[in-house]
């Protein structure tokens, strides 16, 4: 008790400034099932009015993904037809100078981590309204929690020990070049349909070049989810957070993976935080009674109170989860089964939006920034529906004149095979030819018709066809059928030759 009411009054104060998992799982719920409370949620209306706009001339947000305390996730769709990830901070978010500088900082963080299952962040920009987004990977699978849950409450004991051996893989490269999560949760960590963990959201990543600067990291400070705060994150030493505080929260994951509850409990923020801070995790066989003994050693001491007593590293831990699987399993992890998803399980991405929708003609080549396209200008006074009519007419004169060159052609003579003799009692058969019959153009073929050549497209009125010049014979001149504007360069078809 003496303990409880030393950090009573730090708390409420460490509360308001770190976001609300609760909050943001709800949110996250309602949008994929709908609640009656939707219309007294004013972020979730906000984030849901925001599909259909497009950001900066470039990415149009399809879908709404997800929606956090901070930002909110969409389904988007470039002028190029690529298709990526939005991440925008929320309106009220965007004017905390802070909150800005650390949401920026996720993207050069995640990219710095050079490994495949960090989330890459693409871009980063502010929409009209000022709220910054970055652009991430789109990814299709479902997050660690989403696969609890739909497996019934909690993950068999070998899928847990893969997904945790793809994890430390990430923290292991991340922690060699200095990144600290942070907010490592089954909601930041995704398994797509290829097998493959992502770990999402680096945005309160710290770097420890970071930690001797007046940076954005600052002692007493609390963001994260208590859930799976380390006691010393819990309790603001910022000083104190290092690569075995990831390692709790991976002890922690695992935990509510396996038994389906959290390490901490509380019905508020508040008293899971003040567990968090007081109360030493429980051993895991006590809430899971079929699991290993090698795994739940391995997580027991992951989550140790004293961080002296945790892995000292993510390689440490990852060996024994190794070593875990293959005592469970019989064979090294290396000849494990890809991790797979049920076909029944909706596809996260949207298929590409069509390119009408998007503004832009179908078929519209496209790159980094819009490409000029040259448009048809029709003569004064002309409409589209006029000038296809007369394309129609153009192009029923140009066949007319086709086919009828060809039927004033003689025909090409035909070489036959020799028939050869034969027998007096079965008389060679006449040879079917492949010759076509002449065709009859006084008959066949109808009178070209009579067009206008106002109602040719593409002919300015102002410029009027040149008449045909004639031969001594009197007859036009059609060699070249056209002649040549000396002023324009442009053609002008000869009346008599059309």
């Amino acid at each position: 008790m003496t303990i409880a009411r030393e950090y009573t009054g730090v708390l409420e104060r460490r509360v308001k400034r770190m976001l609300d998992p609760g909050q943001s799982a709800g949110l996250e719920r309602r949008i994929s099932g709908g609640s009656s409370g939707d219309a007294d949620d004013p972020t979730l209306d906000h984030a849901r009015g925001r599909v259909g706009q497009t950001l900066r001339g470039k990415w149009r947000l399809d879908a709404l993904l997800g929606v956090g305390g901070m930002a909110a996730v969409y389904a988007a769709t470039h002028r190029n037809g690529s298709r990526a990830a939005v991440k925008m901070l929320h309106p009220e978010m965007s004017v905390h100078q802070t909150v800005r500088e650390r949401f920026l900082l996720e993207g050069y963080v995640a990219n710095t981590v050079g490994h495949a299952g960090a989330v890459r962040v693409l871009d980063d920009d502010s929409a009209e309204d000022g709220s910054l987004f970055l652009v991430t990977e789109l990814l299709d699978g479902e997050t660690l929690e989403e696969r609890r849950q739909r497996v019934g409450g909690h993950m068999p004991e070998g899928e847990v020990l893969l997904c945790a051996d793809q994890l430390l893989d990430v923290l292991c490269a991340a922690h060699a070049r200095g990144i600290i999560h942070r907010d490592l949760k089954p909601e930041n960590v995704m398994l797509t349909r290829a097998g493959q963990v992502k770990v999402l959201d680096f945005g309160i990543a710290r770097l420890r070049e970071l930690s001797s600067k007046k940076s954005l990291t600052q002692t007493g400070v609390v963001m994260g989810t208590p859930a799976y705060m380390a006691p010393e994150y819990a309790r603001g030493h910022a000083d104190q957070v290092d690569e075995r505080t990831d390692l709790w929260a991976c002890g922690a994951m695992m935990f509510h993976l396996l038994s389906g509850e959290d390490v901490h409990h509380g019905t508020t923020v508040n008293e899971q935080l003040m567990s968090a801070m007081t109360t030493p995790a429980p051993p895991l066989a006590s809430v899971v009674g079929d699991v290993t003994a090698a795994t739940a050693a391995l997580v027991d001491r992951a989550l140790a109170f004293d961080r002296r007593n945790r892995w000292s590293d993510a390689r440490g831990m990852q060996t024994a989860v190794r070593s875990a699987y293959e005592r469970l399993s019989g064979k090294p992890i290396a000849l494990a089964p890809r991790l797979a998803i049920d076909p029944a399980v909706p596809d996260r991405t949207l298929p590409r939006a069509p390119a009408d929708v998007l503004g832009r003609a179908a078929g519209t080549p496209t790159t980094g920034e819009p490409v000029a396209m040259t448009r048809l200008r029709w003569p004064p006074g002309w409409s589209r529906r006029k000038a296809s009519l007369g394309a129609a007419a153009a192009g029923a004169v140009v066949v007319a004149l086709a086919v009828g060159a060809l039927a004033a052609r003689p025909a090409p003579a035909r070489r036959l095979p020799a028939v050869q003799s034969a027998p007096p009692a079965a008389p060679a058969q006449p040879v079917a030819t492949a010759s076509l019959p002449p065709l009859q153009t006084t008959e066949a073929l109808p009178a070209p018709p009579e067009v206008s050549v106002t109602d040719l497209p593409l002919v300015r009125e102002e410029k009027k066809s040149a008449p045909a010049a004639t031969t001594t014979a009197g007859k036009p001149d059609c060699h070249p059928p056209y002649v040549v504007d000396a002023e324009t360069g442009k053609k002008h078809w000869k009346v008599d030759c059309l």
